[in-house]
């Protein structure tokens, strides 16, 4: 009987791991804005490593990210341009930790468009 309730705890443990290694830890950026494609560069702190990224307007990026490692962002709404001549000029800069399993969401939005600069102008 000791044998039984021994063998089930070890399997539930080892279950209980596998899940917990199984478990994705994401960022995701939601590009909400006018702007046209936006530009995200996301460095992980503990290796100094840095990966750009681009996200499209009405798109969805989702990047894995290690768990409980400290990431620093860069999110460059001047880079977009939307066509019609029209650019976002912002910049967001922040640092994000994402605990494991979880998923750590950005809507980008709120930035107006401006006339781009017209030479002579």
């Amino acid at each position: 009987m000791r044998y039984r309730l021994l063998l089930v705890t070890i399997m539930a443990g080892m279950l209980l791991a596998i899940t917990a290694c199984t478990t994705e830890t994401q960022l995701m950026f939601e590009n909400n804005t006018v702007c046209g494609t936006i530009q995200i560069d996301l460095t992980n702190t503990q290796n100094n490593t840095t990966e750009t990224y681009r996200v499209p307007n009405g798109e969805t990026l989702t990047i894995d990210v290690l768990p409980d490692v400290p990431y620093s962002y860069v999110i460059d709404y001047s880079a977009a341009e939307d066509g019609e001549g029209y650019t976002c000029v912002a910049i967001q800069r922040g640092e994000v930790t994402v605990p494991g399993g979880a998923t750590t969401q950005y809507s980008l939005t709120a930035v107006t468009p401006t006339p781009a600069a017209t030479p002579g102008g």
